[in-house]
């Protein structure tokens, strides 16, 4: 039972353990802009509600007074009719209520032109919160840098502190100078130092990790270093968000051009009156009347200056502008992958040289470690070496971070 236990806990991450496509995803989810992705649906929901009450009855209270200058006089008379004369004053109520029965699918065009430009900022979210995975990179590789670098100054005490408790034996039995060991001590407190310096700045580091994430991290956190990516130079920037965007700005341009075309169509109403006036339809009643008045109603704007067709040749700039702007994106980002492929290409030859440089700095190491210890060279001529070959594996081991980092800076850039 303590075998398994114990065979679990070696395989288990750490709590604080962290990989590279858990912080995009968190930075997303938790990054204030997403929100406004579902303001945009509720926008739109709202916006298509107004457009919908377009087909209901559209009721209108109006009241007014007047007064005129004549009246109508009655140009007869006749015996024994008394005819009232009309009042100059005049006094009028109506509740008007239209009903919009066709027009030629205005509001139809509107509703796309709405869901159209709703597809576009919602799209234009996307885009801002991709940006986001280039910082999550620099800060997530950051940390990793740092992390490795720290491992390396501890790997680096230890060999130093090991070969100082040899020093100080040969001392004791005066087959070494004292100077020797006082060498490496210094030695120790500038590898504290630089231990100090490195916590320091991994700190900063994860605390902007941290924000980016929104959520908690602490200094024992640990990030999973990512696999190497195959990159053949082949991909395209298609995939990226903006080229999304560019599409659906060029819809809602075309649902703009067929909404000009069809706004100054004819429209066809029906149309209730009802009316508490003085006078009324009588007009030679001068008592208030209650009336109405029904019927159907056909409205034309026939002629509007050119306006639609002006309005038409800016859809058709507008289309050329975001063509323009589509192809200097492609065009830069097109750039930017090829400078991500050099850099790749450049880390992966040096990574090459790092092994055979290791590699000759390991037998000159051991070489001169075993002169140390017969009194041959000096504490400063071996560090000197040492520090060399320690300084070559973490110069390695940051090659191969950095080597990774600019993998996944290519995808993001061609929108894998």
């Amino acid at each position: 039972m303590k075998i398994l236990f114990l065979y679990w806990l070696l395989l288990s991450p750490p709590a604080d353990t962290l990989k590279l496509e858990d912080c995009y995803q968190k930075a997303m989810e938790q990054f204030p802009l997403t929100k406004q992705i579902k303001l945009y649906d509720n926008i739109l929901e709202l916006r298509l509600k107004n457009l919908n009450s377009k087909y209901l009855p559209e009721p209108t209270l109006n009241a007014q007074t007047s007064y005129q200058s004549d009246v109508t006089v009655f140009p007869l008379s006749l015996p024994g009719v008394a005819i009232p004369q009309q009042h100059k004053d005049g006094y009028q109520v109506s509740l008007i209520t239209n009903q919009l029965i066709y027009d030629f699918g205005v509001i139809s065009k509107q509703k796309e032109v709405e869901k159209a430009q709703t597809g576009v900022d919602k799209k234009q979210v996307e885009v801002e919160l991709y940006k986001l995975k280039t910082q999550i990179n620099d800060a997530y590789f950051s940390v990793l840098l740092l992390q490795e670098k720290e491992k390396s100054l501890l790997l680096t005490d230890e060999d130093v502190r090991t070969k100082l408790l040899s020093i100080r034996s040969k001392v004791k039995n005066g087959t070494s100078l004292p100077s020797n060991a006082d060498i490496l001590e210094a030695e120790l407190l500038k590898i504290a130092q630089a231990t100090a310096e490195t916590k320091a700045n991994k700190k900063a580091a994860i605390d902007v990790l941290s924000q980016l994430l929104n959520i908690p991290l602490g200094e024992s956190l640990n990030l999973e270093i990512p696999g190497e990516v195959t990159v053949t130079g082949s991909g395209t920037t298609l995939k990226r968000p903006e080229h999304a965007v560019f599409a659906l700005s060029r819809k809602k341009l075309d649902r703009s051009f067929d909404l000009t075309g069809r706004r100054n169509l004819p429209k066809i109403s029906a149309f209730l009156q009802l009316s508490y006036a003085r006078p009324g339809v009588n007009a030679f009643d001068n008592t208030f009347q209650k009336y109405y008045i029904a019927g159907l109603r056909a409205s034309w704007t026939f002629w509007n200056w050119n306006t639609d067709n002006r309005d038409k040749e800016i859809l058709r700039q507008q289309q050329s502008m975001i063509g323009a702007q589509e192809d200097t994106f492609t065009k830069n980002t097109g750039i930017a992958a090829q400078k991500n492929l050099y850099e790749i290409d450049k880390l992966q030859e040096l990574i090459k040289l790092d092994h055979e440089i290791i590699a000759l700095r390991k037998k000159v190491t051991q070489q001169l470690s075993n002169q140390l210890d017969n009194g041959v060279v000096t504490s400063s001529e071996y560090l000197t070496e040492f520090n060399a070959e320690h300084q070559a594996s973490l110069t390695l081991k940051t090659h191969k971070i950095q080597l990774i980092k600019a993998q996944k800076d290519y995808l993001i850039t061609i929108g894998e």
